[in-house]
């Protein structure tokens, strides 16, 4: 069980409660001095000699710096909003959009840190109706309320939670390598038995495709047009669900929240039935496709298209295919710009794209394997995913708990 304080008083604030006794509340302008930065995305420099802090997570180089110590620093907009925070003791540039919090008063710099990466977006919500706030505002800031102990007190609950933070992300990190093993794995499984079957001893042959290389003697390849069919079926009406290309398949798109790019007529987007193969060929590295369970429409730049072929299995097809986007096949093939996220895979080249080709009873037999091994690996990959998420809220509990004064560390 925790251990307490022996007294507590309110902190007269609703989100922060009871706080120890001898805890001070202060406002953060009174803690910090508060500064934008002065650069712009177009400034960094991928071999800069310094961090440059734009407003994600991900930290950029540049070769010029502003500031030389101890500085936390935040995204002053976009989606990083009250999520986005790092903890800097060196020199570094930022980004105009980002603000930086340095030249400490009364709490020392990693204390600020964890105190507001926990803490901060729990308030600014105040300031918004919306569930996201789009920019920060310097009153929000400076307003924000620290509950304060003694320095003394601060640096032991700095380095209980260096502790702890280092043994939690150590864990995370082995946690996303198992998950990442797991899904090297599944993309090996899948890889091995589309293109050489599910016997081992089976002779090879070379399939006429360096993308594909041997594949079982017994089989046969076919040109894409051969088995499919291209369909392209515009709506002309609305009223129909709009189906996003996702990197988890198909989906019914929300088009009453505003969310992301949206067309401003659906009526000429093309037509997709329940069967039908949807593929975002438009970008062949981020996109994806998929066997579409409802019916709708899609963006008239993707492809639709279906099996015509009587003796094929579609999921036979849609295991390979999503093979061909996971390992990069259809990327060879592509025209277009992939800087601009433009790398298209044509319909000339689509149709007459080799496939491998063996008996629709051999077709049955690899689907029914790899739904039973791509379901375990899936099972195992959510499973360390929870272990991830539920430690990552504890993490946050114990910060919360630990500087606010809910449990105490000093004897640690």
């Amino acid at each position: 069980m925790a251990k307490k304080y022996e007294k507590y008083k309110n902190s007269g604030v609703e989100w922060i409660g009871e706080i120890p006794e001898h805890w001070e509340v202060r406002r953060l302008r009174f803690l910090a001095s508060i500064k934008t930065g002065g650069k712009d995305t177009i400034n960094q420099q991928s071999e800069g000699k310094y961090p440059f802090f734009v407003r994600s997570q991900k930290i950029e180089r540049i070769n010029s710096y502003s500031y030389e110590g101890e500085a936390v620093l935040t995204a002053g907009d976009g989606a990083g909003v009250g999520k986005v925070f790092h903890y800097v003791n060196e020199k570094f540039d930022y980004h105009q959009r980002v603000y930086k919090f340095s030249d400490f008063k009364k709490i020392i710099g990693k204390f600020f840190f964890y105190y507001i990466e926990n803490n901060f977006y729990k308030e600014i919500l105040k300031f918004s109706a919306k569930s996201t706030v789009d920019s920060l505002r310097m009153p929000m800031i400076q307003n924000f309320i620290f509950s304060l102990p003694s320095i003394n007190e601060q640096q032991k609950i700095t380095s209980y939670l260096d502790k702890k933070s280092e043994e939690i992300d150590l864990f995370i990190k082995n946690k996303e390598e198992l998950i990442n093993s797991l899904e090297e794995e599944k993309k090996a499984t899948i890889t091995n038995a589309v293109t050489k079957g599910l016997d081992s001893n089976v002779r090879l042959k070379y399939s006429g495709a360096d993308w594909l290389g041997n594949i079982p003697e017994h089989w046969e390849t076919r040109r894409l047009k051969y088995l499919f069919k291209i369909r392209k079926r515009i709506s002309g009406e609305l009223g129909r669900d709009v189906l996003s290309i996702t990197q988890r398949g198909v989906k019914i798109k929300d088009i009453t929240s505003g969310a992301g790019q949206l067309s401003m007529d659906y009526r000429k987007y093309q037509i997709v039935e329940v069967g039908d193969f949807a593929m975002n060929h438009m970008d062949l590295l981020t996109g994806y496709v998929d066997i579409s369970k409802y019916n709708g429409v899609t963006s008239p730049d993707y492809r639709v298209f279906s099996l015509t072929d009587k003796n094929s299995i579609d999921t036979y097809f849609l295991y390979l295919f999503q093979l061909c986007y996971f390992n990069k096949v259809f990327f060879a093939f592509g025209q277009g710009s992939s800087e601009l996220g433009r790398w298209r895979f044509p319909a000339d080249q689509f149709n007459v794209f080799l496939l491998p080709y063996p008996s629709k009873k051999e077709q049955l037999a690899i689907v029914a394997y790899l739904d039973e091994e791509t379901n375990k690996i899936d099972d195992l990959k959510a499973k360390y995913r929870q272990e991830i998420d539920l430690i990552k809220e504890y993490k946050e509990r114990l910060i919360y708990d630990v500087v606010t004064g809910k449990m105490s560390v000093l004897e640690h």
